[in-house]
């Protein structure tokens, strides 16, 4: 295929305003990906630690729902800058997650950052790959 110069300056602009929508729209599937691992990593009978950090229905110094129904991923975008957030609002969390003089760390939330890494930068690379051919066709 043999273009002008007009309309190699139609793909480069194609690109660049396609860039940002692509990164947030695979950022967004990448947090959903690390949120549910996270969420699995505080199930019982899911979790890879010894207790999952899981609350139970009866304890009087939690309030439903359970940390692992408020874990939730985010986009935030800042300029040219994407980033997927990972998290949850309950305030126990950090103690479960950084563990305490009494409580080993059970790291659930890094732990899938991890996991997921793999997947997290295919979906991201994935993402850029299908703009870049989509305007070399």
């Amino acid at each position: 295929m043999i273009l002008t110069a007009e309309e190699l300056l139609q793909k480069l602009d194609n690109l660049k305003a396609g860039t940002m929508p692509a990164i947030e729209q695979a950022m967004q599937q990448a947090a959903l990906n690390v949120e549910g691992q996270a969420k699995k990593n505080c199930t019982p009978g899911q979790s890879p630690y010894y207790k999952a950090p899981y609350s139970d229905d009866n304890d009087p110094r939690r309030v439903p729902p359970h940390m692992r129904d408020t874990i939730v991923g985010t986009v935030e975008t800042q300029g040219t800058s994407v980033h997927g957030v990972v998290g949850t609002p309950k305030d126990y969390s950090l103690y479960i997650h950084e563990g305490t003089s009494r409580m080993p760390a059970r790291p659930f939330i890094l732990d899938a950052i991890t996991e997921k890494d793999t997947e997290t930068r295919t979906i991201l690379s994935d993402a850029l790959t299908n703009l870049i051919r989509s305007q070399c066709e």
